[in-house]
């Protein structure tokens, strides 16, 4: 029986980790023994359809770090992209994503189940996708050395309406009643902010310091939003705009958060954080469930790989994923899992 057990163990561990050619240690399983329950399942393939998705450095940008829109931990050395290139339709069935490179880059939409085609729905150099309850694709064009906020409907025609001009926005989400929606501006040397701007009446307002607003549950003046404060960390904030009051809801010295949004009962969010991998010891990002006022932190993922980019279903019993696991050349795919803390 203990001879069984260890050839079983052994077999395991070599399923899970391979030695390249080159000697670089890639590791090929879909899943790692943490994540053993979530059901992990693969939506894309990047041999077919190439995901785009946001990178990590292990590179720290010093002082330009506070007025980034970049994730980042400095005690760790390490910075990452934060933008949002994943959503999902009003109804859960399908997904918005990006496919293409850093010279080409457009919108997908597909099924969230497994198999099937996917419809590309743009033909610009985009980014930061929002599928908004109205049905509409919000997105950053980010052609011409600027980056402006349009939106377009997801399924109908290729008229697309340009929203803001003239500035570098980026994040667009869309507010529970439909009428606003908020974004992340950079001006210089002041940093990111977030800004709204009215679908009727095409005001602009200043709302907040920070970057990837995340709007919490029906409320229509509050959000979620990441700051990068002076000590080299990325910290998720809690802002009510109307009233002013500002809270700090995620901070930790030895990690950055990002990437926050809300659970649909409005009770958990999720966010990306830095992480060292206990199979290869490589620095890479995970992603954590935690409750709207920062209690109850629990690491969801421990692939040594990259996951990122993280949306729930609309039932909040799964969530989307962006990951480079599983794959030799670090390309990123959608992944599923489960979650059954809800």
């Amino acid at each position: 029986m203990k001879i069984g057990k260890i050839m079983l163990m052994s077999a395991v561990a070599c399923g899970l980790m391979t030695l390249s050619s080159c000697g670089k240690k890639t590791y090929m399983a879909a899943f790692s023994p943490e994540e053993t329950g979530l059901n992990i399942v693969k939506i894309t393939d990047e041999s077919k359809i190439p995901v785009y998705g946001p990178t990590m450095s292990n590179y720290f940008m010093g002082n330009m770090f506070t007025t980034a829109i970049k994730g980042g931990n400095k005690k760790n050395g390490v910075s990452w992209g934060t933008s949002r290139l994943l959503s999902i339709s009003p109804d859960g069935t399908e997904l918005a994503y990006l496919t293409g490179n850093d010279k080409t880059r457009n919108i997908m939409i597909r099924r969230a189940g497994t198999g099937g085609t996917a419809t590309q729905r743009t033909t610009r150099l985009t980014s930061d996708i929002e599928w908004g309850a109205d049905d509409n694709l919000y997105f950053s064009d980010i052609s011409n050395d600027q980056s402006k906020m349009c939106v377009m409907n997801a399924h109908k025609g290729t008229l697309m309406r340009q929203l803001t001009s003239n500035n570098y926005d980026y994040e667009p989400v869309l507010s529970p009643n439909g009428k606003k929606v908020f974004f992340t501006r950079t001006e210089g040397r002041n940093g990111p902010s977030i800004w709204s701007y009215d679908l009727g009446t095409g005001e602009l307002t200043n709302c907040s310091r920070g970057f990837h607003p995340a709007m919490i549950g029906d409320s229509n003046d509050e959000f979620l939003c990441v700051r990068n404060n002076d000590n080299g960390n990325s910290e998720i904030w809690r802002v009510n705009f109307e009233n002013g009051q500002e809270t700090l809801v995620l901070s930790d010295e030895n990690r950055g958060y990002t990437h926050p949004t809300v659970s649909p009962n409005g009770e958990w969010m999720l966010v990306v954080g830095n992480t060292k991998s206990n199979i290869n010891k490589t620095k890479n990002l995970d992603i954590f469930a935690v409750k709207l006022d920062g209690s109850n932190m629990i690491q969801l993922t421990y692939h040594p790989a990259t996951d990122v980019c993280p949306q729930w279903s609309k039932d909040g019993k799964s969530i989307y994923f962006l990951s480079t696991r599983a794959n030799k050349d670090d390309k990123f795919n959608i992944w599923r899992m489960n979650f059954k803390l809800y």
